[in-house]
């Protein structure tokens, strides 16, 4: 099922986009490594075995992880006291309970003995296996010598020495190509080498390597043209979801050749419910606190049915965790947890004396819960600003919007909102800034209402009394600017109705309305941003529909609109 989608800029997307990009924790680990902040106690020891300190870190070091050491100790003395050069003793094996195809003599034309069979038949179930394994076996039965070389004996019959070789391999004729004018004895310059027909004739399958070195080039600028974005293609992203998995994918529309293909996909920890696109985010510096620079790419916030609002690279293909996440869930104490499991039982952070320090239980980390500012119910309405790009706004089914500055969130703390708005007296489905107006916000939620927010009014504390609203027949499902005619905001309800306000004169009756879809509620609405007055609409009865919504005789909007071809 797609949850949402949308197209991504022209130009934004990087045309070579990287595999992998180091996470947070990953760069400040790094960092506090290459500064020496961690540093072995061995080294700070002098290398003089002091027994005192290893002592310190293994009682440290137990205090955390409880009983499990005394167990492993018991596993090892257990091992030292059985020895290493244990021998594994095999029973005698009856040649009668073997299956008809292990029964050694029906494959040898030598009358031997039942001895000797019963010799074969071990050689041939752990001879091979106690070389493999480098272990010592004690055959009961074969313990003298005189076993050992009837089975090497054994082994030499089936030499396979004796058979020819039927590759299909056929040497140089090298005198017959001298006959013939080529080669003429001299050097043949393969990449300078300057080999001789001698040389070639002499060329045996282990010299392929001589002429891999083109394939591996090809093979890799192949695989760059693979991932490489060319200027003509056209990229969408997809929010989806399979039975119980999650997933962004990014789509390729190659506008020359009309394919369609997933670039990459990016895992998703909860299922989507809404997208919108960014191209800006906060600069990260490891150990610095001041990283409140924006730095420009290619991002998406999804929102999901957990609290937090995940921002993604778009550009990275294997990625493993957003960017930036607003609000949630606090991991602090599992970032904490994996810092120290990063560092190997025998280091530390700052000087040898911490190794006397007790480690922390591990129900005593800080955080858990969610952050503060988060919303504490599913993020269903995202809406990135085009004018002010730093500024996202999400409403909730907490019933309330939230305004984000995700420069803010590149500091040693996590960001908070820069304003919570609580108009909507139920679950706020959608949000959509003005394209052009970058303080003013519309939002639709479930109480049936469209509300106009100046969002400069948040900062003084009046929003929630500064809102224009507008009644709707149904619950809000959708929101879309005209981008052509920019005073005209659409909403679309849950009945199938599609109407137009004049924000002028927002709060009045619409200048249009329109039953799009009967028999289902408008899912969503969108207009091109190419042709105008275009207008799309789809709805859950598996429908798309196509309106014009601009008069044919002034430009100005009909009083209700029409199909397209009507």
């Amino acid at each position: 099922m797609i949850a949402a989608i949308e197209w991504i800029p022209a130009g934004r997307a990087n045309p070579t986009p990287s595999k992998y990009e180091y996470s947070r924790a990953e760069q400040d680990f790094l960092e506090r490594v290459q500064a020496g902040d961690i540093a072995d106690q061995s080294d700070d020891a002098g290398g003089g075995g002091d027994g005192k300190n290893e002592e310190d870190q293994s009682k440290a070091s137990g205090d955390a992880d409880g009983s499990d050491d005394e167990e492993w100790d018991d596993v090892e003395e257990e091992e030292e006291e059985g020895g290493g050069d244990k021998k594994l003793e095999l029973a005698e094996v009856d040649p009668a309970s073997l299956p008809a195809d292990l029964r050694m003599d029906e494959y040898s034309d030598d009358d031997e003995g039942d001895g000797d069979k019963e010799k074969n038949v071990g050689c041939l179930l752990v001879g091979k296996d106690a070389e493999m394994m480098g272990a010592e076996f004690n055959i009961k039965g074969s313990a003298n010598d005189e076993g050992e070389d009837e089975c090497s004996d054994s082994e030499d019959e089936d030499d396979l020495a004796d058979i020819p070789d039927t590759r299909e391999y056929m040497p140089l004729d090298v005198e017959g190509l001298q006959a013939l004018g080529i080669g003429g004895g001299g050097k043949i310059d393969i990449e300078g080498g300057g080999y001789t027909i001698e040389d070639l004739q002499n060329m045996t399958m282990n010299n392929a390597d001589l002429f891999e070195d083109d394939d591996e080039e090809d093979e890799d600028e192949e695989d760059a043209n693979d991932i490489k974005i060319f200027d003509g293609d056209a990229l969408v992203v997809v929010a989806k979801t399979e039975e119980d998995y999650a997933s962004l994918e990014i789509n390729v529309f190659d506008t020359q050749s009309s394919n369609l293909y997933v670039h990459h996909d990016i895992p998703l920890p909860s299922f989507p419910l809404c997208l919108a696109l960014g191209s800006v985010v906060p600069s990260y510096k490891p150990n610095d606190n001041d990283n409140s620079d924006a730095m420009a790419g290619n991002y998406v916030a999804v929102g999901s049915f957990e609290p937090g609002i995940e921002i993604w690279n778009l550009d990275v293909m294997n990625a493993l965790e957003p960017t930036v996440v607003l609000g949630g869930m606090d991991t602090r104490g599992a970032e904490e947890d994996w810092m120290r499991m990063q560092m190997p039982s025998s280091t530390a952070v700052g000087s040898s004396n911490n190794g006397g320090k007790k480690k922390k239980k591990r129900g005593a980390q800080s955080g858990g819960g969610l952050r503060e500012g988060s919303h504490t119910d599913a993020v269903m309405g995202l809406s990135w600003n085009a004018v002010h790009r730093q500024v996202l706004a999400s409403g909730s089914a907490d019933g309330t919007v939230k305004l984000w500055d995700v420069t803010q969130a590149g500091g040693g703390d996590y960001a908070r909102p820069s304003a919570t708005l609580t108009h909507h007296s139920d679950k706020v489905q959608s949000l959509a800034w003005h394209p052009s107006e970058g303080t003013l916000l519309a939002t639709g939620g479930y109480d049936r209402r469209v509300c106009l927010v100046d969002a400069r009014s948040a900062a003084s504390g009046n929003a929630n009394q500064n809102v224009k609203k507008a009644k709707l027949s149904a619950d809000c499902e959708a929101l879309a600017w005209d981008p052509h005619n920019q005073q005209y905001l659409t909403a679309a309800s849950e009945d199938g109705m599609v109407r137009c306000w004049d924000v002028r004169k927002f709060g009045e009756e619409p200048v249009w309305s329109v039953v799009a879809h009967a028999y289902g509620g408008v899912s969503d609405i969108c207009y091109n941003s190419k042709v105008p007055g275009m207008l799309v609409t789809c709805s859950i009865d598996k429908t798309v529909a196509l309106w014009d919504t601009v008069a044919q005789n002034n430009g100005s909007p009909p009083a209700s609109p029409h199909p397209c071809g009507a």
